[in-house]
């Protein structure tokens, strides 16, 4: 099913399927927070970039070492530590390329990278093991 979305103005759109129903649809947006409301039905959700969800949750947690994993699908472009390297929180570990923009890959902690699991040219999924950070 085809569906066509116009914007009628800052917060008015029409929303048109292919059999002809139509709605009308406002999103109100304050940072990361969006209200939708269509049909009578409001909606409030939360849109955050996975890379920020992520970094927010090792922050919250202290940063600690252990396996860095890929934090969505994509290419290793770049891995610029070699096993035995000591690194500093916050310093990038390797280049992982996901939807043609390059994602820098930190250092949760303070540690040692012990083992390294990738290499470039690698494509990887969400979740896989990409190198191991000894604290």
């Amino acid at each position: 099913m085809n569906v066509d979305l116009i914007g009628a103005g800052p917060v008015l759109h029409s929303l048109r399927f292919d059999d002809g129903t139509q709605f009308n649809l406002t999103h109100h947006r304050d940072g990361n927070m969006h209200e939708l409301s269509i049909a009578g039905a409001n909606v409030v959700v939360e849109i955050l970039d996975p890379l920020t969800l992520k970094r927010r949750s090792r922050e919250d947690a202290g940063g600690t070492g252990g396996v860095v994993k890929a934090l969505m699908p994509g290419r290793i472009v770049r891995i610029v530590v070699n096993q035995g390297d000591a690194v500093r929180k916050g310093q990038g570990l390797m280049i992982l390329e996901a939807m043609k923009m390059e994602n820098e890959i930190l250092a949760p902690a303070d540690g040692t990278v012990d083992q390294i699991f990738v290499a470039a040219g690698d494509t990887v999924e969400a979740g896989a093991p990409l190198l191991h950070i000894t604290s």
